[in-house]
């Protein structure tokens, strides 16, 4: 197994075994000392120092990032513009961002945050815009970001963004659960030029669209499992934890059921 592999298996055995952020923390910096060359694990240490509000070591460690990155292998653009957002180097940010090969989970919004930095509140609106009309999931995520905007904002502007935010959570929270499936179901699955092969796994298989019948029986058996999920999840079978999991994937169950 190379050192890219066992980096990344070791790190995820950290974020599953840590028992709080301090220990995973103190895991990954051991990590970081191990594999020198992979920012990713640097990235997730000023994640875990934002995760708790300390911003001092937060900004401490993507300043590392900035001044260590001609020696990782590779250098992760999306990354290092958040690094740089995060740091305080807004054009560079945007820079590094809009110039990106690659286009993550957080890219989108990031750039969006860096143009309200530089007082750009157009071009902020269009990007966060675009960031959710590629994603409509986005729109219940709030409070992912809300460690990142108390970072970087003051309460004016974070005002400006929630009020951005809340206009998408009010559309789509107040849609009608099957209608909104549809709306995921069409996003995730059919897209000009897209198929099975676009998935990581060679096994996936695209999923039969539910109609509203099948839809609302597997919702309220979904629900059943949720809550013994919640409140009994040591008397769940091996097979009722795996269909727990396969009807949250089927039905998009954290954003359409909540």
């Amino acid at each position: 197994m190379d050192r890219h592999k066992k980096c990344e298996d070791e790190t995820r055995e950290i974020w599953l075994k840590a028992k709080d952020v301090q220990d995973r923390i103190r895991r990954l910096e051991k990590a970081a000392l191990k594999y020198p060359e992979e920012m990713p694990i640097l990235s997730d240490i000023a994640y875990s120092y934002l995760d708790i509000d300390d911003i001092d070591n937060t900004v401490k460690t993507y300043q590392k990032i900035i001044d260590l990155r001609d020696t990782f292998r590779p250098v992760w653009d999306n990354e290092l513009g958040e690094a740089y957002l995060l740091t305080g180097n807004y054009e560079k940010a945007i820079e590094i961002l809009e110039n990106s090969s690659v286009t993550d989970y957080q890219q989108g919004l990031f750039l969006a945050f860096a143009y309200l930095k530089v007082g750009d509140r157009k071009r902020f609106k269009e990007q966060f815009d675009n960031w959710i009309s590629e994603n409509l999931e986005h729109s219940f995520e709030l409070g992912s970001y809300k460690q990142y905007i108390r970072a970087l904002f003051s309460d004016e502007d974070a005002g400006f963004i929630k009020d951005a935010w809340d206009k998408y959570y009010e559309k789509y929270s107040s849609m009608d659960p099957y209608q909104l499936y549809c709306k995921l179901y069409k996003q995730h699955y059919i897209r000009p030029g897209f198929d099975e092969e676009d998935f990581e796994d060679d096994d996936f298989e695209i999923p039969a669209k539910l109609n509203r019948a099948q839809f609302e029986a597997l919702s309220d058996e979904y629900c059943y499992l949720d809550r013994r999920m919640m409140f009994s999840i040591d008397k769940l079978s091996r097979e009722e934890k795996d269909r727990y999991f396969e009807l949250k994937d089927l039905l998009f169950a954290d954003t359409v059921i909540g």
